[in-house]
């Protein structure tokens, strides 16, 4: 199987729905964010590398992050370590959960896209907790369509 993550040419684009995840790494960065209410570029050594690996190859990052109000915990801390990721050089643009859902989505789960080349759907428990993604083996002009319209509609995360 290709490693998209390591191959992609132009952009990885990432569109995350969940407004929460449980993921094992992030546990203890959460908990210290939960306490100090900051995050540390050396708890995100591993995205910020994947950063710098895509833009050392002239390639992009890109992710929309569809919002809920009131902000999570959770979120706050997400929002706080796009701060270190955009420093970086990934694009991160967020969209409120009624705008999403007005554009009427035909994909409403958590996707990676690869230079309109490949899409791996990502899947999650009731809990966020990550199961593992699928490589979609079906047509991806609605994923391309969908990144098309989320990014001329979202806005640019300040």
């Amino acid at each position: 199987m290709v490693n998209h993550f390591n191959e992609f040419k132009k952009y990885a684009f990432r569109l995350e729905v969940l407004q929460s995840y449980s993921l094992e790494e992030e546990k203890d960065p959460f908990e210290k964010f939960l306490k100090e209410e900051k995050v540390t570029k050396e708890d995100n050594e591993d995205w910020l590398e994947f950063i710098q690996k895509a833009k050392s190859r002239g390639a992009i990052v890109q992710r929309v992050r569809v919002v809920s109000f009131p902000l999570s915990d959770y979120m706050r801390f997400q929002m706080e370590n796009f701060r270190l990721y955009m420093a970086e050089g990934e694009e991160i643009y967020t969209i409120a959960y009624r705008k999403f859902l007005k554009n009427k989505p035909k994909i409403k789960k958590d996707f990676w896209l690869f230079d309109d080349k490949a899409v791996l759907v990502m899947n999650y428990d009731k809990k966020g907790r990550f199961l593992g993604f699928n490589e979609w083996r079906g047509d991806i002009s609605e994923y391309i369509k969908l990144k098309d319209l989320l990014l001329a509609n979202a806005k640019k995360f300040t």
